[in-house]
């Protein structure tokens, strides 16, 4: 599937990893190039895309260079922040879309590409096209396929999961042993509200993995606006536990989950492996569900 693909999302909802997966489901033979438009000065854009030929302009190497576009050949180009993309670039890359062919700057001759782009932003693409910001041409070319990124807030099932391999692949570049998050560790990631998304999950743990001792990370080990976050009391509760609450039958099959998750938890001492065991739900549900009800602010 080659079409081409616009994700949108806030910053740091993990763009480029999604934009990583879908290169590795399709076009993974070839490489990945991504290119961040609004990291790349606006008298450079052009020759950092298309390439240039030697002696183009001034400080120009002698034997030229290819671009993006042309390295991207067999596989995948990922345009983030194109809405930052110069507007008198956009017919260009239009062009080069339609045509599947450029031409170098200072070039005279059509070099054939053959890329998927999937672009990204940040920014609503349909009101800059209306403000004359963005050109509807391009807009509808790249939307073939639109995906919507949502923000770190509202994937709670996947916040375990995305620390755990953010542990593992940042300890695996470091080379150092991977350590154990724990329960309660995981808990204030869940009831923490990551305005900065995958990309402050990620710095968090890079934090974490260096300060943390005993191959576990804690709650203590967290930046401390995470820990923050959850009741103190939830972190420093001790073995008594209160007396359970009674059902009753006034009370809907939703409130009745919330009480025995509630009692079950607090029966395990926050343990959430045990806690689903004995719920007879993954951990992942459980996670969801403990983030659902609220149970963190009680």
């Amino acid at each position: 599937m080659d079409a081409n693909i616009l994700l949108q999302g806030e910053s740091g909802t993990g763009k480029e990893l999604f934009a990583q997966a879908i290169h590795n489901y399709s076009r993974a033979d070839g490489p990945l190039v991504a290119v961040n438009c609004a990291a790349i000065p606006a008298n450079l854009i052009e020759s950092e895309l298309f390439g240039y030929e030697g002696g183009s302009f001034t400080g120009a190497e002698r034997q030229g260079r290819a671009g993006k576009l042309e390295l991207a050949g067999g596989g995948t180009l990922f345009l983030d922040e194109i809405a930052d993309m110069p507007l008198p670039l956009q017919p260009v890359l239009l062009r080069a879309l339609e045509d599947k062919k450029i031409m170098r700057v200072g070039g005279s001759r059509h070099i054939p590409v053959n890329f998927r782009l999937i672009a990204a932003t940040n920014q609503d693409l349909h009101d800059l096209m209306e403000k004359g910001q963005f050109r509807p041409d391009l807009y509808y070319r790249l939307k073939v396929l639109e995906v919507h990124i949502p923000a770190l807030r509202d994937r709670v099932s996947d916040i375990v999961e995305l620390a755990q391999y953010f542990i593992n692949d940042i300890a695996g570049e470091q080379r150092s042993p991977r350590p154990v998050l724990s329960d309660r560790a995981a808990l204030c990631l869940l009831s923490y509200h990551w305005p900065g998304n995958i990309r402050e999950l990620k710095n968090a743990f890079l934090y974490a993995i260096n300060v943390c001792e005993g191959g576990v990370i804690h709650p203590r080990d967290l930046p401390v606006e995470i820990v923050s976050a959850v009741d103190s009391a939830l972190l420093e509760r001790d073995e008594a536990k209160p007396a359970p609450a009674q059902l009753t039958s006034n009370l809907s099959m939703k409130e009745v989950e919330r009480i025995m998750i509630s009692q079950t938890l607090e029966q395990k001492n926050y343990n959430i492996s045990e806690t689903a065991a004995l719920l007879g739900m993954s951990r992942s549900t459980l996670y969801r569900k403990i983030k659902e009800y609220r149970l963190l602010q009680n």
